[in-house]
């Protein structure tokens, strides 16, 4: 099954009902986006069409499209910005909901993950941050040289897909003090610093990306009962572990975090609820 994401085309704050647009995806946000993921799609409206870096390329290579989500009346700039976020969930919905060839997820990038409260639920939740864990090239990297790496490397990258998916069924199906000695925690570890290594021996200058998920406590894919109960009481307070020093000795870290929130109400029964993803200002340059 391939690996979609449906991601706002920009920066979007907001509390449920009021919203406010900080800016644009990034080129590297872009090459993240290509570099990790199968399919993206990236909504747009007829009040505003927010371009997106390289919009033409990207587009040509088909793994890119920009659904257009029609909008009537009047609307300022509140309503614009809350636009984005509408779009994004009604495109979210209808390929979540029809689209079973393709494990869809919402995605966005900052530091909160914003719905409008028409499409939310009330959820409990397991958020798993992964701290300088990707690497992403730089924006003068060109975009066939990333897809040809992204050809070239897909074992590492699968192997990565594979540990984070398995990590993800261990928090959620066997918590426990001893996190920190599960194989699949090794397993990730050695993912994470892979992938650097063969980014950086092709790249000069990558840009490390936090990747933050919501996982779902009730859902058709977990085991709902104890174990899930004992997940959300033992990541209740921040749980941190060192997972793997990577280019340049930084450390990439996992820290979990169990709460109740909000989550986009299509994705009720998934694994995984959404992603968020932030990139670090510095770069890590090989000499």
């Amino acid at each position: 099954m391939q690996r979609g994401i449906i991601s706002a085309p920009a920066r979007v704050h907001g509390n449920g009902t009021a919203f406010q647009s900080e800016g644009g995806l990034s080129i590297e946000d872009i090459r993240y986006f290509l570099l990790y993921w199968d399919k993206v799609v990236i909504p747009t409206t007829n009040l505003v069409h927010l371009a997106v870096p390289e919009e033409e390329e990207i587009l040509r290579t088909g793994l890119v499209t920009r659904p257009r989500v029609p909008f009537g009346g009047t609307f300022n700039g509140e309503l614009i910005a809350k636009a984005q976020i509408v779009a994004q969930t009604a495109v979210a919905r209808d390929l979540i909901l029809n689209d079973k060839q393709t494990d869809w997820v919402l995605h966005q990038i900052g530091d909160e993950f914003i719905l409008p409260d028409t499409e939310t639920i009330e959820k409990q939740s397991i958020r798993v941050q992964l701290i300088n864990a990707l690497p992403v090239p730089s924006g003068e990297v060109a975009i066939p040289d990333i897809l040809e790496f992204k050809e070239r490397r897909k074992d590492e990258l699968l192997r990565l897909h594979q540990s984070i998916d398995e990590l993800y069924f261990e928090i959620l199906l066997s918590p426990d003090p001893c996190l920190k000695t599960k194989a699949v925690v090794s397993q990730l570890s050695d993912s994470i610093v892979e992938v650097n290594r063969v980014a950086t021996e092709r790249w000069k200058s990558t840009t490390k990306f936090d990747i933050s998920t919501e996982l779902n406590l009730i859902g058709k894919d977990v085991v709902v009962g104890v174990s899930t109960g004992a997940a959300f009481d033992f990541f209740a307070n921040l749980y941190t572990l060192p997972i793997g020093t990577i280019a340049g000795a930084i450390v990439s870290t996992m820290k979990i975090t169990a709460k109740a929130t909000k989550s986009f109400e299509p994705s009720k029964e998934k694994q995984v609820l959404s992603y968020l993803a932030k990139a670090h200002q510095e770069r890590i340059l090989r000499e």
